[in-house]
């Protein structure tokens, strides 16, 4: 955390010499600094203070720094530099370095005495064509031109149901949809807003059980799919099949298998639970309990290329039905009381069929702008917590507006968040027991009615540049009492059927990896 600090601080340093203040007045600054802690904001207004009584006018130049925050299409917020002006002229234009500078030095001024929310790099390319276009350079301007469609036709489309490319709806809801809290929060790293491309349109995800012909299902889950950002998860697909003509024996449930696979070929790939049990919407098929295990088997027999089969259990014992070659590699959830719902990005808990929207907090960023103090991170993650809801809100009801949406799906469904960080923040909060720090932030989302849980490895590093430990999580998830490990969605390790067994009730998830 002092190495972020440190960062700070040079970058600070040099935001005062690029203001203009002399080498004296910045080694004034940084001696002022080297004795003051707090988060980026605070050091920020402490420098300007200080910056203030040495030399007014580099003071306000420094203070201008602070707006010139650009919203790129990396969906970060940097700082602006002209120089990325220059260097996309004189990529993607025939345009001299000296004009190119001259631009880019006028457009850096006048965006200093814009007060805007939202500066984005489309804007910048707006005020840059207008400055092409004023010195007579047509042709640049022609070669620079961006092409886009303006809101009004994005609105109309969207009244109308008809198709919008992802960029340009993610461009729209970036700029006129999501809350401008929640989206500085999204570019600042210290939240992630899953598919801001489908805010305004699709849910996150769902899942259902559905019945009849291997064609019906896949069309019913094609239509599900189209409402939805991530593939419909089929519950107990293998009891929606389990009624076709021609299973009566093993061989003859293989072929149907491989004419489902190439039927969902043509559909997008997907998770689908084989449910050893009877409950929820297929209780009242228990005559075919003993077809559907065999069913089950056979799926994971299989190798399907369009399916991530995931096997579902109400009680540790059922594991036994299971084939032995089946047991390597293979994801099991627990229903014993409540549901657990499994998709490519991770493991929900709880007794919901999806999630309207998921939103990914950085715990690690939100820490350190807390100043490394948990009376600052709690309130920090209060008022995170409050812009979620109010984004779940507004989505909510934007979806409601749509006739292609399913009223009964939002009904079913819930607002779910997944952490990055527990195990660093939690070790750092409390030293000797990390395990009641973590179960306290997982404690807090849950109490809002949030469904929590883990972010995976692969998002983790992407969208926040997090490298997490999960054998160490593990470890500390596995000290906390097991009603609080059974609400967290977290896919657990274990090296066999026996270590499966004794965890499977106390947990959401296992992998047998051996």
């Amino acid at each position: 955390m002092q190495n972020a600090i440190k960062e700070t601080i040079q970058k600070l340093i040099l935001e005062c010499q690029e203001s203009g203040a002399s080498k004296w007045e910045v080694m004034k600054v940084l001696k002022e600094l080297e004795n003051f802690s707090g988060t980026e904001q605070q050091l920020r207004k402490n420098t300007a203070e200080t910056l203030e009584k040495l030399n007014p006018d580099a003071a306000k130049t420094f203070r201008s720094f602070e707006k010139l925050k650009v919203f790129t299409s990396k969906e970060k917020r940097e700082a602006f530099d002209r120089g990325n002006i220059i260097k996309s002229l004189l990529k993607e234009t025939n345009i001299s370095r000296g004009v190119a500078e001259k631009i880019g030095s006028e457009v850096e001024d006048e965006i200093k005495d814009l007060k805007i929310e939202y500066l984005n790099t489309h804007l910048i390319r707006e005020m840059v064509n207008v400055k092409l276009l004023g010195y007579g350079h047509e042709p640049i301007h022609t070669q620079y031109a961006r092409l886009g469609m303006p809101v009004f036709e994005i609105e109309k489309k969207l009244e109308e149901n008809s198709d919008n490319s992802p960029e340009i709806l993610r461009e729209y809801n970036w700029l006129k949809i999501i809350d401008q809290k929640a989206r500085s929060l999204h570019f600042d790293s210290l939240i992630h807003i899953y598919a801001p491309e489908d805010f305004s349109t699709k849910i996150f995800c769902f899942s259902d059980f559905l019945d009849g012909t291997k064609e019906e299902i896949a069309v019913n889950a094609t239509i599900i799919d189209k409402q939805s950002t991530v593939p419909l998860t089929i519950r107990a697909m293998n009891f929606s099949i389990f009624n076709s003509t021609n299973l009566k024996s093993k061989n003859k449930i293989g072929e149907e298998i491989k004419a489902i696979d190439l039927i969902f070929s043509l559909t997008q790939k997907r998770t689908i639970e084989l449910a050893l049990f009877n409950d929820f919407e297929w209780q009242g098929l228990a005559e075919y309990k003993k077809k559907a295990t065999q069913i089950a088997n056979s799926f994971l027999s299989a190798k399907t290329n369009s399916f991530s089969p995931v096997v579902t259990l109400d009680t540790k014992y059922k594991i036994k039905l299971l084939e032995r070659k089946n047991i390597k590699g293979i994801t099991l959830g627990n229903n014993s009381k409540e549901r657990t719902t499994h998709f490519d990005f991770g493991v929900v808990p709880g007794n919901t069929n999806g999630l309207l929207q998921l939103t990914g907090v950085n715990l690690e960023k939100v820490f350190i702008a807390s100043a490394e103090n948990e009376t600052l991170f709690y309130e920090k993650l209060e008022k995170i917590s409050k812009t979620i809801e109010i984004l779940s809100e507004e989505k909510k009801e934007l979806l409601g507006k749509r006739n292609y949406i399913d009223k009964k799906i939002l009904e079913t469904i819930s607002t779910g968040v997944n952490l990055a960080g527990l195990f660093s923040v939690s070790t750092q909060l409390k030293e000797n027991n990390p395990s009641k720090a973590a179960e306290n932030i997982i404690s807090f989302f849950q109490k809002k009615k949030f469904i929590t849980m883990q972010m995976n490895e692969k998002d983790s590093l992407e969208k926040f540049g997090i490298t997490e430990d999960f054998e160490k999580t593990q470890g500390i998830l596995m000290e906390m009492n097991s009603r609080q490990r059974k609400s967290y969605g977290f896919k657990y390790k274990v090296s066999g059927i026996n270590e499966a067994e004794e965890l499977l009730n106390d947990v959401p998830s296992v992998k047998i990896i051996y």
